[in-house]
């Protein structure tokens, strides 16, 4: 008997720390907040992750913004109600470098929030969010 084979987006996100905050962004369609990235498009499944994650990290925030891409990741999934599938996210550990925030249109809003705030933020339902940034967290320190 054949089992079948689950089919997953592959996302990359960015656990962008400065002074010991954290960068979330509010998506504009669900009002939930996530960290900064997204998926991995069609034609790109050979490149380097770190070149994808920056291309929708220029994208999301802007040409100027810049951040040095640690090597330390964290993985979690999420129900993509639009989508009705899974998508399994790789989060990185990433540093602050320097540059302006300009949000595209995927987002209404941005903060900056610390751990303690950061667990009071909405994320989306049916993911891992939550459990994914305490060990994000737990890298920091």
């Amino acid at each position: 008997m054949r089992r079948a084979i689950q089919r997953f987006q592959v996302s990359l996100k960015a656990f962008i720390v400065r002074d010991g905050r954290v960068l979330f962004l509010r998506e504009a369609d669900t009002g939930c907040w996530e960290l900064p990235g997204g998926r991995i498009d069609v034609g790109e499944e050979t490149l380097d992750h770190a070149d994808v994650l920056a291309r929708e990290l220029r994208e999301e925030l802007g040409p100027s913004f810049r951040v040095a891409l640690g090597r330390e990741t964290v993985s979690w999934t999420r129900w993509q109600e639009s989508d009705a599938a899974f998508t399994f996210i790789l989060g990185r550990l990433c540093r602050y470098r320097d540059g302006d925030i300009v949000l595209s249109a995927e987002h209404s809003e941005l903060l900056w929030a610390d751990g303690a705030a950061s667990r009071a933020l909405a994320f989306p339902p049916r993911s891992g969010y939550a459990a994914a940034l305490d060990q994000l967290w737990d890298l920091v320190t």
